[in-house]
């Protein structure tokens, strides 16, 4: 519940407002955690002690570490999405190499949260690992959609999650490599995962969408 207002329309009163600094607190505490080190690193005495706040504060606004973390990596993925949202303006391929190329600017801007939060998902708890699959999911639709697309078609989700590892896995290789090539060289290696993923749909259910949204991305590969 949002604690600017109450259920009756009331202003928040003094304690609801410190409450609300002190849950904004943890979060951004444990968000520059939880980018820096990994999970298990992490105590939630680390958190209580750089927030400022009492030990205890921690499980009476987030019920543990493991609920902290999950709601960390909704945050950081929602920031990940309002920067890398698709436009409305220009042709399909513009937009969608507009998309690809913020996401990665994201990535390399907020380095340790992309290597430690984005990118860094195999060991990660359950509750955290539905946030990202949230994530994860609203990409895959986003880009389908924009490709006119149907998210839900059973060979298309198939694929669509290999596109998505297989985008993750280069990013992370690229940033820890020192991000040895320029964005919009790996905008082109993205695009090219894309239309092998909707290739392979189409290999499996033929259907005229998968094939028109083929002939709108296959220059990107011939002019690669």
């Amino acid at each position: 519940m949002d604690v600017t207002q109450s259920v009756v329309g009331k202003p928040p009163t003094r304690r609801q407002l410190a409450a609300q600094e002190t849950r904004r607190k943890l979060l951004e505490a444990a968000l520059e955690h939880f980018s820096r080190r990994p999970y298990a690193d992490v105590t939630v005495a680390d958190i209580a002690r750089s927030a400022g706040v009492a030990h205890g504060l921690l499980s009476h606004h987030f019920n543990g570490k493991e609920n902290l973390y999950a709601e960390v990596v909704g945050v950081i993925d929602q920031r990940l999405r309002a920067a890398a949202k698709i436009g409305s303006d220009g042709p399909v391929v513009e937009r969608l190499r507009r998309h690809l190329a913020a996401h990665l600017r994201f990535l390399a801007e907020n380095e340790d949260a992309a290597l430690n939060l984005i990118l860094r998902r195999a060991d990660t708890t359950d509750a955290a690992w539905k946030a990202f699959e949230t994530t994860s999911q609203e990409g895959i639709r986003a880009i389908c959609g924009l490709l006119g697309l149907d998210a839900d078609a059973s060979a298309l989700r198939l694929t669509m999650r290999g596109f998505s590892a297989a985008c993750d896995e280069t990013a992370l290789v690229w940033l820890r490599s020192g991000r040895p090539y320029e964005i919009e060289a790996l905008v082109d290696v993205f695009v090219a995962f894309l239309t092998g993923a909707i290739r392979a749909a189409c290999d499996l259910a033929p259907t005229p969408v998968l094939r028109e949204a083929l002939e709108v991305l296959q220059p990107e590969v011939s002019d690669g």
